[in-house]
């Protein structure tokens, strides 16, 4: 009996999905709920488990490969489970059967259907590929995640101690450098030759292209002393309260953004929702204002770039963006973050001050009207009341659509946010 496994709505509405890798080949046994293949859906990737177990007949589709919501994906011959009856002439066997001697019609009947199947691992995509870079047998190895779930640390740890197996004594310094280097080896490698453009790379270069052809871009360069929010970090970290351990710079900068962005709520702040909208149509017909913030948070991810979206981040506290920011960046890095989890954003920050980077002009996404890019906090000469000294700074950076955005609107907005992060007491009082 065959089964076919169609591809399923996943939840957000989409068309369609491209096939990113197949688990599994014709031939091979599954059992129920194992993993099939990983699909992306809008820059979100998810695994597709068995709905049945059995022996696969045929793949429909191949890798890299879209497929529409409702086309045929797999066929898997179900498996029949054996039947155990009370009456002898109920079952057709021999003597010899009974006693161990299988004939061969059971024989072959045991290997279709009563293979047995070793316990499903769990990891994700992300996990999955690392640990084929890594050349580990995930199989050997023991999750430490949820529910005994893979993840990137214990494969690495699978890896370090194959090599630290195969190193020789004197040699411990010389293994702790390759384990630490080993999971970043391949990051901007690519094998010489021609390579179609899939998976999050393709959605990356549409949704690149679309913004840079439509949205005209201005960008505004500065730089803050961040001495106050180093510190405000430190003492924040330190409060008795939910949130206060996910606190970094980059969530009090947030904070600060969606206090700058959202509509204000007490007539002497000083807001810009402006920045928070974005122009409709093209060539523009209309502009749009929500009624909240929807933060997006770009983040790199071992597939490329993926930005979860903080949903109404104005009805948030500081310590309630810093926790969310925290799992959704987790979720992100882990590739385990959904579709919808990704949809959305009014507004974007790019850390690209994580990776060591000081200045970028980032690129606006599509529907939104700016994006702060935010640099690497370190000691540079500033000048402080006349002397030249060594202090922290932020180099800050905001790209906004000229079409809805005027200079003297992105400069306001900027300083606003600006002026939180050399005063960040702000961002704790009542609005």
């Amino acid at each position: 009996m065959a089964f076919e496994f169609y591809l399923p709505d996943i939840g957000e509405g989409l068309e369609d999905a491209e096939i990113v890798e197949w688990f599994v080949r014709p031939g091979d046994t599954v059992e129920r709920d194992q993993a099939l293949l990983e699909v992306l859906t809008d820059k979100a990737s998810s695994e597709l488990p068995s709905p049945v177990a059995g022996k696969v007949l045929r793949l429909n589709g191949e890798e890299g490969q879209r497929i529409k919501v409702g086309d045929l994906l797999i066929e898997i011959e179900e498996a029949i489970p054996a039947v155990v009856s009370d009456t002898p002439s109920d079952v057709n066997t021999t003597e010899s059967d009974i006693s161990g001697n299988e004939n061969s019609d059971s024989k072959e009947h045991e290997n279709n259907y009563n293979v047995a199947v070793s316990p499903k691992v769990k990891a994700s995509p992300a996990t999955r590929k690392l640990a084929r870079e890594l050349s580990v047998d995930l199989s050997d190895v023991n999750g430490t995640g949820p529910s005994g779930r893979i993840t990137n640390e214990d494969v690495r740890s699978a890896s370090g101690r194959t090599i630290a197996n195969e190193a020789t004594s004197d040699s411990s310094l010389a293994v702790e450098k390759s384990v630490a280097t080993v999971p970043n080896a391949k990051l901007g490698y690519m094998e010489p030759g021609e390579h179609s453009i899939k998976g999050v790379r393709g959605v990356v270069a549409k949704n690149m292209t679309a913004s840079w052809n439509e949205i005209p871009h201005i960008h505004s360069l500065d730089e803050t002393d961040a001495s106050l929010l180093i510190d405000f970090r430190t003492r924040l970290r330190n409060v008795n309260r939910k949130g206060a351990s996910s606190i970094t710079p980059l969530s009090i900068i947030a904070a600060a953004t969606v206090r700058a962005l959202r509509i204000k709520k007490v007539k002497m702040l000083k807001n810009f929702p402006m920045m928070n909208g974005h122009i409709v149509g093209n060539p523009a017909e209309s502009i749009v204002i929500p009624s909240f913030v929807n933060l997006g948070i770009a983040v790199a991810s071992p597939s490329g770039l993926l930005v979860p979206v903080i949903k109404n981040a104005d009805s948030m506290d500081i310590f309630e963006i810093a926790e969310t920011i925290s799992e959704l960046v987790e979720l992100a890095r882990n590739q385990k973050i959904s579709a919808n989890q990704m949809q959305g954003a009014t507004f974007t920050i790019t850390n690209y001050g994580s990776l060591g980077g000081r200045w970028a002009l980032p690129i606006i996404s599509t529907g939104q009207a700016g994006i702060l890019g935010i640099g690497k906090i370190e000691e540079r000469p500033l000048v402080v009341e006349g002397e030249v000294l060594a202090r922290p700074t932020l180099p800050i950076v905001l790209g906004a659509d000229h079409r809805l955005i005027d200079g003297d609107v992105a400069e306001a907005f900027k300083n606003s946010i600006m002026n939180d992060i050399l005063e960040p007491l702000n961002l704790l009082v009542e609005e």
